[in-house]
């Protein structure tokens, strides 16, 4: 049987994930000036062969990234859901809803039981709880057989780290890898900006830096060889 009937608290929630693409937005740059930060620290300490304090500073990274990684995905089923918001007004049972909508809906029950700095979030899996049931938010939640959440999301949060991630050997290969794809970024905004001798000079600097980083790199390695 159809079960379509009106949505008395639909305004409630869009204005939630409304807010939500907010907080996201908040989040995201926070976490992504963290990124830089412990980025530029990570550098300094190879420069001065301190390779192994950037242990820590590369698992932060990491999780940074891996939380900016679910946030993207939040944010896209919050625009999405908001594009197709009629459908969620109109139909209550969750089972006959596009399965955008439905992969939509899952992975912000799914978000919810695990981003706990995003506190709208709380509140729109209370209302889609109160609209769709019991049976389908445990199943999204719980990723119970049959599920509707997309793989994408799921292997955000169960993916582990590679065992050698933290070795000092990987660190400073990813971090001239890291620092060598900046340099080129801001160097072709500086240049589209017209700053082309302040781009020069940039470039000069990131060159002894990058030198730098390799010889750092050497010297680790012949150490690892003893």
């Amino acid at each position: 049987m159809i079960c379509s009937s009106r949505w008395r608290k639909a305004s409630k929630c869009k204005l939630l994930i409304q807010t939500l693409l907010c907080s996201i937005d908040a989040h995201q740059r926070r976490k992504e000036c963290m990124v830089r930060h412990a980025q530029s620290d990570i550098n300094q300490l190879l420069l001065s062969n301190r390779v192994q304090e950037t242990i820590s500073k590369r698992k932060h990274i990491c999780e940074d990234k891996t939380r900016l990684a679910a946030y993207s995905q939040v944010q896209y089923f919050c625009s999405f859901i908001l594009q197709n918001f009629s459908d969620l007004k109109h139909q209550s049972d969750v089972h006959l809803l596009p399965e955008e909508s439905k992969e939509a809906i899952a992975g912000l029950l799914f978000a919810a039981s695990r981003i706990r700095e995003l506190r709208e979030l709380k509140f729109i899996r209370s209302l889609f709880l109160e609209r769709f049931g019991l049976q389908f938010d445990r199943d999204s939640v719980d990723l119970r057989p049959g599920n509707l959440v997309s793989s994408e999301m799921i292997k955000i949060f169960v993916k582990k780290m590679p065992q050698d991630a933290m070795s000092p050997e990987t660190i400073v290969e990813t971090n001239i890898a890291a620092y060598v794809e900046s340099v080129t970024e801001d160097s072709v905004s500086t240049d589209n900006l017209g700053f082309r001798d302040s781009d020069a000079n940039m470039k000069e600097s990131s060159k002894f830096l990058y030198v730098n980083l390799v010889e750092s790199q050497g010297r680790d390695r012949s150490l690892f060889m003893r």
